[in-house]
Formats: structure tokens, C-alpha cells, sequence
């Protein structure tokens, strides 16, 4: 007995799962890989020229701007955000200064978001949808980033938080704005 269509059909898109996942997989491992590759081009700064370059940078509001900055001029809030986990992971960067400089990573990435809407101006029902996207988007980062930098300022929840969870995988906390003691 031939088997029937939907068999086909089923057996078609497991044959096509497979690259797929092969694919997900080498991409992540490759996007990994680069991250591994801009901490290393930090640590080869040298500790010295890095913390001159971010010691000027110890006000929340100073690293939320040189996040937003950074990631306008390299329209990539993974690469800003890249790099900052790698500055904080090669100790130059405090933890405590890294979150507000996510928080600007986020709101930078809206200005590419716009960009891409723009792509569609000659399309005027095409741009309508793609700049309210854009801009649900640029209000939900700003409006994130309201709420929890005020929130982060007063209790340090997430800078805790993240070198807890650090702690608790097994990793380090970078070097901390604070002197924190650890328990033996």
C-alpha cells in the first residue's frame, strides 16, 4: 500500500527540520564565538587602557548614554551589549555601571528599528505599519528603562541580582562598584 499524502507531507518537513536546526545551532555557536572574540579584544587592551577609557563613567545616567551612543553608532544593541558583558567579565567595568548602559543599549536600538521603518516611505500603507511597529517598540524600551532604572537607582535590585545569579551558575561577578565581601 503507497502511503498517503499527509505521510509525504510529514515526512518532507522532518527532512527539512533538521538543516534547520543544524543551522540554529552552527549560527548560535558562531554568535558565541564572536562574543568570546570581543572579550578577548578587551582583555588585549590591557587593564590600564580600558579603565581609562570607562572611568569616567561611574554616573547611572552617564553609562546610560554611552549605552545609547554606542549603539547608535554601531546599530547593534547585541554588540554594545556584547561588549559590555566583556568588560564586565574582564573586571574593568563594575556591574553597577554595566546595568544602566544595557538599559541605553536598549533605548539605542530603537534607532535602528526607525531606520528599517523608513526603508518602506514610498509605500505610504507599508511605512504606516512599519513605523507604528517601530515606534511600539521604541515605547516599550523607553518605558522599560523608566521603570526599572529609577527602580535599579534606589535598590541595586538588578546588579544583585545578576551577580547572584552569577554566583549561583558559577561564574564571577565582575568587579563590583561596592565592596562586597564573600563568604567562604
Amino acid at each position: 500500500m503507497p502511503p498517503d499524502e499527509s505521510t509525504l507531507q510529514s515526512t518532507e518537513q522532518q527532512h527539512r527540520t533538521w538543516p534547520r536546526a543544524l543551522l540554529v545551532l552552527g549560527l548560535l555557536y558562531l554568535f558565541l564565538v564572536g562574543v568570546s572574540a570581543i572579550e578577548g579584544g578587551i582583555n588585549s587592551l590591557g587593564a590600564e587602557t580600558q579603565a581609562k577609557l570607562f572611568e569616567n563613567v561611574t554616573n547611572p545616567l552617564a553609562g546610560l548614554f554611552v549605552g545609547i551612543l554606542g549603539t547608535v553608532l554601531v546599530q547593534s544593541s547585541s554588540v554594545s551589549t556584547a561588549t559590555i558583558v566583556g568588560l564586565v567579565a574582564s573586571g574593568v567595568l563594575p556591574v553597577d555601571t554595566a546595568v544602566p548602559m544595557v538599559m541605553g543599549a536598549n533605548i539605542g536600538t530603537t534607532v535602528t528599528n526607525t531606520l528599517a521603518s523608513l526603508g518602506h516611505v514610498r509605500r505610504t500603507e507599508e511605512f504606516r505599519r512599519a513605523f507604528a511597529a517601530a515606534t511600539v517598540h521604541d515605547m516599550f524600551n523607553v518605558l522599560a528603562v523608566a521603570v526599572l532604572l529609577p527602580l535599579e537607582l534606589v535598590t541595586g535590585f538588578l546588579a544583585s541580582t545578576a551577580s547572584w545569579l552569577a554566583d549561583l551558575i558559577g561564574g564571577s561577578r565582575g568587579r563590583s562598584s561596592t565592596a562586597r565581601s564573600r563568604r567562604p
